[in-house]
């Protein structure tokens, strides 16, 4: 796994690993359990028969598949189909098909093993919850590795050395995700599967389309992001990533999620600060661009302030700012781990840590360090974001310099939505945020990788 000709980038140009001697005994193995599981369990036969021809197709065309991986984030499928399954939900079955699917690309191209380190901060954590942490009652002793390959599926996408040409295409989809989710949501509107908006309690009515409104929010904010960052990247089609990112910002808005808002602001400064910064040295056809977009986000935000002060200041609660019971979280959750603070109550703990005390949606706390620090400790979050930071500040390094402030701002943003909201354990922006960050680094220029054996 990995291993490269000697006289090819690390980055830009994999070397092609044939798939022939893996598909066939796999094939053959896999035909005679799901044979034999027939007759006792039709329905994990049945599970076993898509699994293997989702394999048998990803082993034929690994590029092709990794699209369908990006294209099913458009739809919350956990919400659509209730079904469990040696005792997963839909959502794990999901992210154990997305490891599935992609571990023919990963024996093809390879990977770049200083990308895994995440995914060996998860692995540490299951011991470490074995060994040393006060494990929640409710926690079975399965429930460790089954968090495990929940969290880390969607950063084998990150590792993969994918070529150029399918690296690029990742960037072009990552920017159509939030429209494909609304036209589902309204394929699903008129065949009443669920509405394309929700009203909820506050009386706002907020855009959901084939998700829930926060994880539509989730794939507009990377769409936007990704769209801003392009327009300095790829300026021959700024037309292109001006177009999507209005409509991403749009479909954001509408969600009427505040945390990705917040989140942006920092890239949104830094993309202004870059455009005024080029109209000043003489580049007058930015005029036009840089207007527009400073009115679409203010008339947009003008728009939306009505709903923005329902959600956050009618409804009279503890904080100043109704958090929609965020605060109760995570004071709940914080105080459920302080007589383990340093390894916590054992990976996945966090899953069935709501005793009832707390409204049945926060089967999480919204609050990523919050979670790994209930799941992990204090040993458990360090492990974690130090790994992530590993991850940002490697990929800065290969970055070219036009981009390196609007990837800090990506980042920071990133960090800002962590706090509120589920984004390293939900498919909706782990998996495309992983996937942007990949291509972007596949697309860089240089050797960097080949020299530091990444």
């Amino acid at each position: 796994m990995g291993v490269q000709h000697p006289s090819v980038n690390r980055w830009s140009a994999p070397y092609v690993q044939p798939l022939p001697l893996l598909t066939l005994p796999f094939s053959i193995i896999a035909a005679l359990v799901i044979g034999l599981a027939i007759a006792g369990e039709p329905v994990l036969a049945a599970a076993g028969v898509i699994g293997v021809t989702l394999f048998l197709f990803s082993a034929m065309s690994p590029e092709r598949m990794s699209y369908v991986i990006l294209i099913t984030s458009v739809i919350s499928i956990q919400y659509l189909v209730e079904i469990e399954l040696m005792g997963m939900d839909m959502q794990s079955l999901y992210k154990i098909g997305i490891l599935l699917i992609s571990l023919p690309a990963v024996i093809r191209y390879g990977v770049y093993r200083r990308l895994s380190v995440p995914i060996l901060a998860f692995m540490a954590m299951v011991p470490l919850t074995y060994l040393f942490a006060d494990m929640h009652p409710l926690l079975t002793m399965s429930a460790p590795l089954k968090a495990f390959i929940g969290l880390a599926s969607p950063f084998v996408i990150l590792m993969i050395r994918w070529p150029r040409d399918v690296a690029e295409l990742h960037i072009r989809l990552l920017c159509f995700l939030p429209l494909v989710s609304v036209a589902f949501g309204v394929m699903f509107e008129v065949t009443g599967v669920q509405p394309l908006f929700t009203s909820e309690f506050t009386g706002v009515l907020r855009l959901q389309g084939a998700n829930i409104p926060a994880h539509l929010a989730f794939l507009a904010f990377i769409g936007f992001v990704v769209c801003l960052i392009e327009v300095k990247r790829s300026p021959h089609r700024m037309t292109f990533s001006y177009i999507m990112m209005a409509v991403n910002f749009l479909i954001l808005l509408l969600t009427g999620t505040r945390g990705p808002l917040i989140a942006a602001l920092a890239i949104i400064l830094v993309f202004l600060f870059d455009l005024a910064k080029q109209f000043l040295k003489g580049k007058t056809a930015l005029f036009l661009p840089l207007v527009g977009f400073i009115v679409i986000l203010v008339v947009s935000v003008f728009l939306q302030l009505d709903n923005i002060k329902k959600r956050s200041f009618e409804r009279e609660t503890e904080s100043v700012i109704d958090l929609s019971g965020r605060s109760e979280a995570w004071a709940f959750f914080i105080d459920g781990v302080k007589d383990s603070p340093w390894f916590g109550r054992g990976l996945g703990s966090v899953l069935v840590g709501n005793d009832g005390s707390l409204y049945k949606g926060f089967v999480v706390p919204h609050n990523e360090y919050i979670r790994f620090y209930f799941d992990g400790g204090i040993v458990g979050v360090t492990l974690v974001f130090a790994s992530l930071l590993f991850v940002f500040v490697t990929l800065y390094k290969r970055l070219a310099s036009g981009i390196k402030l609007f990837y800090i701002a990506f980042i920071l943003g990133f960090l800002i939505y962590s706090i509120s909201d589920n984004t390293l354990s939900t498919v909706q922006f782990i998996l495309p945020f992983c996937a942007y960050l990949n291509a972007i680094g596949n697309m860089s220029h240089g050797n960097y990788s080949a020299k530091k054996g990444i």
